[in-house]
C-alpha cells in the first residue's frame, strides 16, 4: 500500500470505503473551503466577567471588623495591671510599675514606660514618678519633680499628669511636662491637645504653645519664639485679667499685644479674647481676625463677642486650624 491508496494523504482514494465517505460528508461543512465560502462561521466565545465587588467588600468589611477589635483590646486595660518599664535604649523590660509604686531616676538615667496599650512616658534623668491609678479609659500619673515626655493615641481624658494642685489631661497627644519641687512649671504641646485643670479653671493647650504655671494660677499660652516684649505684654494683660480690672484699664497691654502679635500668635489672642470678652472693644479682635483669616468689620459679631454670646465665640474657635476632639487624626504619636 503506498500513500495515494491512504486516505489520510489522499482522500480522493477512500472512495470504496462507505464508512469513510460517511465522516467525510458529516466533516465537510467544517473543512477550510467551507470556511472559504461562509458554511461555517464559528462562535466567538464570551467570557462572563467576573464581579470582584463582592470579595473586595467582604475583605473591606473583615479589615475594618479587625481593626475595631484591635483597637478595644488596645484601649481595654485591667484594674491595676502593672505597667512595664524599659531602661534607656533598652530593649527588653527591667521593671514594672504598679498602682502606688514611685519610679525615681538619677542622674545620667531615663526609663520608657508603658501607659498601659496606649503609648508611652519618658522619665528624663533627676525625675520622680508615681503611677497613681490605671484602669479602663483612666490612667494617672503623678510627677513629683522632674520632667517627663508622654506619647499617648487615645480618646480625651484617657490619660493624665497630677502635678501638685493641677493637673495636665491628656487629649490625644504628644507634649512634655515640667515641674520643680516648689510647684512652678509648664507644659509643651508637641502635638494634639492638651488640658491644664487647677481649681475650677480650665485651660486648653494646642501644639505649638506653651503654659507656663505656679500652685495658684496658669499663665497665658504663648508660643516658645514668642518675643520677650509680646510675652511680657501677654503676662502683664494676665495678672490684670486675674485682678479684675477694667477694659479701659487694660486697653494700652491690649493695644500693645495687637501690634506685636505674629499670625502664628493666634492662639493666645484667641485665649485672652476668650478671658474676658469685653476685649472685643480693643485693638485684639481685628488682629486675631487677620491672624485668622476673617473679616474684621462684622460689627454685629463683635458686639455678640463682647455680650459673651456662645455662637459668635464659638464661629472663631472652629476657624482656628486643628481642634481640640480630633485626637484619632494625631495617629503618628503611636509610632515609636
Amino acid at each position: 500500500m503506498n500513500q495515494r491508496d491512504d486516505a489520510l494523504w489522499d482522500p480522493r482514494g477512500s472512495t470504496a470505503d462507505k464508512e469513510l465517505q460517511r465522516l467525510q460528508a458529516q466533516l465537510a461543512p467544517f473543512g477550510l473551503r467551507a470556511r472559504s465560502r461562509g458554511e461555517w462561521i464559528p462562535r466567538p466565545v464570551v467570557r462572563k466577567r467576573r464581579r470582584h465587588w463582592p470579595r473586595l467588600f467582604a475583605a473591606a468589611l473583615a479589615a475594618s471588623l479587625l481593626l475595631v477589635c484591635l483597637n478595644a483590646y488596645r484601649l481595654s486595660w485591667q484594674e491595676g495591671a502593672a505597667w512595664r518599664v524599659r531602661g534607656d535604649g533598652a530593649s527588653s523590660y527591667v521593671a514594672q510599675l504598679r498602682s502606688g509604686d514611685w519610679l525615681q531616676t538619677s542622674d545620667g538615667e531615663s526609663f520608657d514606660i508603658d501607659v498601659a496599650r496606649i503609648g508611652r512616658v519618658t522619665l528624663s534623668p533627676g525625675s520622680r514618678l508615681q503611677l497613681v491609678e490605671t484602669r479602663r479609659a483612666r490612667h494617672r500619673v503623678r510627677l513629683e519633680s522632674g520632667h517627663l515626655r508622654a506619647r499617648v493615641w487615645a480618646p480625651p481624658g484617657y490619660f493624665g499628669v497630677d502635678s501638685g494642685s493641677a493637673e495636665v489631661v491628656d487629649l490625644g497627644c504628644d507634649f512634655d511636662l515640667w515641674k520643680a519641687q516648689d510647684g512652678r512649671g509648664r507644659v509643651y504641646v508637641r502635638s494634639g491637645w492638651v488640658e491644664y485643670r487647677v481649681a475650677r479653671r480650665d485651660v486648653l493647650l494646642p501644639a505649638g504653645y506653651e503654659l507656663r504655671f505656679d500652685d495658684s494660677h496658669p499663665a497665658a499660652p504663648l508660643r516658645p519664639d514668642a518675643s520677650p516684649a509680646f510675652a511680657a505684654a501677654v503676662l502683664s494683660l494676665q495678672s490684670r485679667l486675674d485682678a479684675g480690672e477694667s477694659v479701659e484699664a487694660m486697653r494700652a497691654d491690649a493695644d500693645r499685644i495687637a501690634a506685636l502679635a505674629r499670625s502664628t500668635d493666634a492662639y493666645s489672642l484667641l485665649y485672652l479674647l476668650s478671658q474676658r470678652h469685653a476685649l472685643a472693644d480693643t485693638a485684639l479682635y481685628a488682629r486675631l481676625a487677620q491672624a485668622l483669616g476673617v473679616t474684621a468689620d462684622d460689627t454685629a459679631h463683635r458686639a455678640a463677642w463682647a455680650r459673651g454670646d456662645i455662637a459668635a465665640i464659638n464661629r472663631w474657635w472652629d476657624e482656628y486650624p486643628t481642634q481640640p476632639k480630633r485626637w484619632w487624626a494625631n495617629w503618628a504619636d503611636a509610632l515609636p
